[in-house]
């Protein structure tokens, strides 16, 4: 009896906090790929009407790659930390540098919380 009880109180304990846990049902699947979509809209909107910029491109030519990692699942939502690579070319250079970033992504709303500013101009 002593077994079944402790086992009862454990799946309650479980059920009980399962919504906390789940950080607005968002997965880390959704939110990962959410805040990379969020990061390329990000850099495309910085460089699509740039003055500066004779091309650009989502994609780097020396090897970086994008990748998106949960931090932290709270109350608040699931932090994401986002690296996005890039490319541009100006009058003045040629980079393929990345964007670090820090989004919050929440049922309703993925939002860049703190991030690397690239600006070409």
């Amino acid at each position: 009896m002593r077994g079944l009880t402790r086992v009862s109180c454990c799946l309650l304990v479980v059920l009980a906090t399962a919504g906390c846990l789940t950080a607005g049902g968002v997965s880390n699947d959704d939110a990962t790929e959410r805040a990379l979509d969020a990061e390329e809209a990000s850099i495309t909107e910085r460089f699509e009407n740039a003055s500066c910029v004779e091309s650009w491109s989502l994609t780097s030519y020396v090897g970086i790659d994008e990748e998106a990692t949960v931090l932290n699942r709270t109350a608040d939502g699931v932090y994401v930390n986002v690296t996005h690579p890039l490319s541009y070319a100006t009058d003045d250079e040629e980079a393929d540098v990345a964007t670090d970033a820090t989004y919050l992504v929440t049922e309703n709303e993925t939002r860049r919380v703190s991030g690397t500013n690239v600006s070409p101009c």
